[in-house]
């Protein structure tokens, strides 16, 4: 790159201070950094990821109980099909995600494995071009989880996708091999959209799809293979 602007410099440094191993111990991606079987980071990432919006020390605390639950092997917990935790329980288990609603994900999930020999490859079958929107196609039907005609920025489900597709990382697992980093579009919430707007990265006040991609366009100038 031969000339490189405030911003772009700044956002390379940003990229950098949290592409680092010390990054990983507070933050929802710990818990699949836990296991080494490909199936038992699969779930764990997708579950922590459906659960990590609201505080953070809330959401690693409640992903600690959920890990617990699971046990040594989420796929092997997937796999038995025994959700006594959660069957005998009403109300919510984590902000408006009831214990139904957890039932509803680790069926989904059995059926996947059921069907293929790991999530990766049941993507692939819904939308091997986007899994973006094989995840949407698999989950959408799920609460609070954005369904494909949705113009939501799908900020869980992509950084899903940074944490499974993301090679060549000390913090991402890169375990995906089906799908390029270039696949991914950028995790938008509210501080990443804030930011952009304040640097002129966008002008757009929805943070909807739309700004997303309009930001991973940018950031594609910087990072061309690994936008997101």
């Amino acid at each position: 790159m031969d000339h490189i602007t405030k911003t772009e410099k700044q956002l390379i440094q940003w990229a950098d201070r949290y592409e680092t191993e010390s990054f990983i111990s507070n933050d929802p991606i710990r818990f699949p950094h836990r296991f080494t079987d490909k199936r038992d980071q699969e779930i764990s990432a997708i579950l922590s990821a459906y659960l990590a919006f609201g505080k953070r020390q809330q959401i690693i605390g409640k992903l600690e109980l959920l890990h617990q639950i699971l046990g040594d092997s989420p796929y092997e917990y997937i796999r038995r099909g025994d959700y006594s935790y959660f069957l005998n329980r009403t109300g919510k288990f984590y902000r408006f995600i009831s214990h139904q609603d957890m039932i509803l994900f680790f069926q989904t999930l059995q059926e996947c494995y059921h069907t293929y020999p790991d999530l990766e490859s049941a993507v692939c079958y819904y939308c091997k071009d986007n899994p973006l929107r094989g995840l949407q196609l698999l989950f959408g039907h799920l609460t609070y989880m954005p369904a494909p005609e949705s113009q939501s920025a799908c900020k869980r489900l992509n950084m899903f996708l940074r944490w499974v597709c993301r090679r060549g990382s000390c913090v991402d697992l890169g375990i995906w091999k089906s799908f390029s980093p270039d696949h991914v579009v950028v995790p938008l919430d509210t501080h990443v959209h804030k930011m952009s707007l304040k640097l002129g990265i966008t002008q757009r006040k929805s943070a909807d799809m739309t700004t997303a991609l309009e930001i991973n366009e940018y950031f594609r100038n910087i990072f061309p293979n690994d936008p997101g």
